[in-house]
């Protein structure tokens, strides 16, 4: 079996918040894009969405950080929409994937879209999907870490900022955030923006897989 990546690992890494769009959408857009839950055997794709969407964020962040960031292997979001307890929602255009997002509970854990679909309203559209499955599971309060690059896209959108934060990033490095959260009630989503990335998935470090018999990852000690 192909070896998982060696080191740190941001369990509920950073997928957070994190691709706000600064330049519009220019990839083809033939046929709708359609929302839906994600099946595990798309983890490949979902991860090659959040590479891309941290790719995407090269004017903003060192290079070396942008590459942990975007470390996360499709072993991780495998074991996230299973064993983790992550739901996870995939955007599709046709047959390939152009955006996704997850939450726990009551935490958006990711939500990232590709460069080339940004502009579109489709991190809106998922925001806006994601709040609703999370108050019908019963969240009343919602929550997430946020790149900082991203917050006012969740601001236009009714999240109220909190502290600032620095999330674990594979490898040991950290990445600027700030915690944020917002009332899950009906109606509260009504912002416009671009969209977002994810941080973290929870911003918890683990000790990182050495292949999928040791998956999913433990928390290291602080």
């Amino acid at each position: 079996m192909r070896r998982a990546r060696q080191g740190r690992l941001a369990a509920r890494p950073v997928r957070v918040s994190a691709t706000p769009a600064v330049r519009r959408g220019r990839g083809p857009a033939n046929g709708a894009v359609r929302i839906r839950p994600a099946r595990p055997e798309e983890a490949a794709a979902i991860a090659r969405v959040m590479r891309a969407a941290v790719r995407g964020q090269r004017d903003r962040y060192p290079a070396a950080l942008l590459s942990a960031w975007g470390s996360l292997p499709a072993l991780y979001h495998r074991w996230a929409m299973t064993a983790g307890g992550e739901r996870y929602l995939a955007a599709a255009r046709g047959a390939r994937l152009v955006g996704y997002a997850a939450w726990r509970g009551g935490e958006l854990t990711a939500l990232f879209v590709r460069p080339d679909e940004a502009g579109r309203g489709l991190g809106a559209r998922l925001l806006a999907r994601l709040e609703a499955e999370a108050r019908t599971g019963g969240a009343r309060r919602l929550r997430m870490v946020a790149a900082l690059a991203v917050v006012p896209f969740y601001a236009a959108h009714g999240w109220r900022p909190g502290r600032p934060v620095r999330s674990p990033l594979p490898g040991g490095g950290a990445l600027p955030a700030r915690r944020m959260w917002k009332l899950a009630r009906r109606g509260a989503s009504s912002g416009r923006g671009a969209a977002p990335g994810r941080l973290g998935h929870g911003g918890r470090r683990v000790s990182a897989p050495t292949s999928a018999r040791n998956w999913p990852p433990t928390p290291a000690r602080r």
